[in-house]
């Protein structure tokens, strides 16, 4: 999630981590399968109570579909309006559900 990319190639990491989370349907689809892929960093990620879940299982999301920095998902998400923010940090929210029926139950 975290990692330096050139310079030449930051804008398309953005570009695909805005066009994933204005599609929430994939993105949602992203931070499961970030859930079910990498059991231990969302347990250490979801259970620490300082952990913004919504933006971390975003970032998850974005990593493990495309391999994108948080960063440039951090960016990416600033791109987006407010109707479009709140749609996927409704994803984000059913993902966090998901991992929590998955892991908590």
């Amino acid at each position: 999630m975290w990692k330096a990319v050139p310079i030449e190639d930051r804008q398309g990491y953005q570009d695909k981590s805005a066009a994933l989370m204005l599609d929430c349907p994939a993105f949602e689809a992203a931070m499961k399968r970030a859930v079910d892929e990498w059991p231990f960093s969302c347990e250490a990620a979801l259970t620490a109570s300082t952990m913004n879940h919504q933006a971390w299982i975003g970032h998850a999301g974005c990593a493990i579909n495309h391999n994108a920095p948080e960063d440039l998902t951090r960016l990416a998400w600033r791109t987006l309006n407010q109707a479009q923010q709140d749609a996927a940090n409704a994803a984000a929210d059913r993902a966090i559900a998901y991992w929590k029926e998955k892991y908590l139950a």
